[in-house]
């Protein structure tokens, strides 16, 4: 069996979105300083690195994290090669049956500097969220750090793709991953209440089509 690890690194000083809570890893004890075992402690924002958007995050009735289906982040998904692509559009869909892969990832590379907050990502054209929603795609996930623009406030693309019943996972780290078909593994801790969580992603190497 081979994994691949999708998921990008947590530690101090890792870029995220401006002004959101700085990440910050620390031991509070230490056998160097005499203590019998070292223990870590994490500070971060549930949005930081790979994660996972519950429909709380934008939407005040919205679902908590911990009460979002587990096998929606568990199965088939097929990563789509964005490259060089400004807006994610219907038409690199269409070739496909999504009948048996209700999850797409898509690869942009577009986070150059994994050390620096990207200046800017592809968009989503505004129909793309229903087309998902009508072939019964259950879950998306994007390798950089949101499905709306940096510059918008009221989040239109989150809440359409929330109206298409379209979870999200944001912050993939897909630069080694080929187009084609794969069993996601990307579980949300069950933090109660959570607008999101940190998830550890994988991809388990299947038929590629």
């Amino acid at each position: 069996m081979k994994l691949i690890d999708i998921t990008r690194p947590l530690h101090s000083r890792m870029p995220v979105w401006p002004g959101d809570t700085t990440t910050e890893f620390s031991f509070v004890a230490a056998r160097a300083a005499g203590y019998s075992c070292n223990v870590g402690q994490l500070r971060l924002s549930l949005h930081a690195g790979t994660h996972a958007d519950a429909p709380l995050h934008f939407l005040d009735d919205g679902a908590p994290i911990d009460a979002l289906p587990l096998e929606t982040y568990i199965g088939p998904a097929r990563v789509i090669d964005a490259r060089n692509r400004a807006t994610l559009t219907v038409d690199l869909l269409e070739p496909y049956d999504w009948s048996t892969t209700p999850r797409v990832l898509f690869r942009t590379d577009c986070w150059h500097d994994p050390d620096q907050f990207p200046l800017g990502w592809p968009s989503f054209d505004p129909e793309l969220p229903a087309w998902l929603g009508a072939r019964g795609v259950k879950l998306i996930g994007i390798d950089f750090p949101s499905v709306d623009q940096f510059s918008t406030d009221d989040l239109p693309m989150h809440h359409a793709l929330g109206r298409a019943g379209v979870l999200l996972l944001e912050n993939l780290d897909l630069h080694r991953v080929a187009a084609g078909i794969y069993e996601l593994i990307a579980l949300p801790l069950k933090i109660r209440g959570g607008d999101g969580s940190p998830i550890r992603a994988v991809l388990r190497v299947g038929e590629k089509t």
